[in-house]
């Protein structure tokens, strides 16, 4: 029985050696000798697929934000707060930490902000809530990203709101 067992083994190896296409290699047979068992393979993480069932990994890669334009100083008893716009880009959450982590670092007046990624959703932002059409109130919704309250705490938004804010850092 080992013998045709082994003549097999050495057959379909044989055979796939002389086909020409690289044998697909599998760690889930083995072949009890009597002697020792080879080492369990080490695990293995795919990332990406191409077959039939399988999907490819998504990999968020955020940029950070190099330029901002103030629209809007607001003055108020603690600091000021500001509308600011930043270039349109395929931002994180991270990302927009970052940036509003170094805008407190680099202005200690600062005490509040909303972030937008576009001019007219500023503007539309800066209209009376009660007075806003809803073209302005959706303009809003696309373009308002974030909000900095207290200089502690910030509040995602719109296209970001699916994340939890809460105190800067943590």
């Amino acid at each position: 029985m080992r013998i045709r067992l082994v003549a097999l083994l050495a057959a379909m190896l044989t055979l796939a050696a002389c086909s020409g296409d690289d044998p697909e290699l599998s760690t889930d047979s083995t072949i009890v000798t009597g002697g020792t068992n080879a080492p369990a393979p080490t695990p293995s993480t795919t990332t990406a697929g191409t077959g039939e069932g399988t999907s490819p990994s998504t990999t968020l890669a955020g940029q950070s934000v190099e330029t901002f334009e103030v629209v809007a100083n607001i003055p108020n008893d603690q600091g000021v707060a500001q509308h600011i716009v930043i270039p349109n880009g395929a931002y994180t959450d991270v990302d927009l930490e970052n940036f509003i982590i170094e805008l407190i670092d680099s202005n200690p007046d600062l005490y509040g902000a909303e972030i937008f990624d576009d001019a007219d959703a500023a503007a539309a932002f800066a209209v009376d809530p009660a007075q806003r059409t809803e073209d302005q109130a959706a303009l809003i919704e696309r373009h308002h990203f974030l909000s900095l309250i207290g200089r502690d705490r910030i509040e995602f938004r719109g296209p970001f709101a699916e994340f939890p804010g809460g105190a800067i850092g943590s």
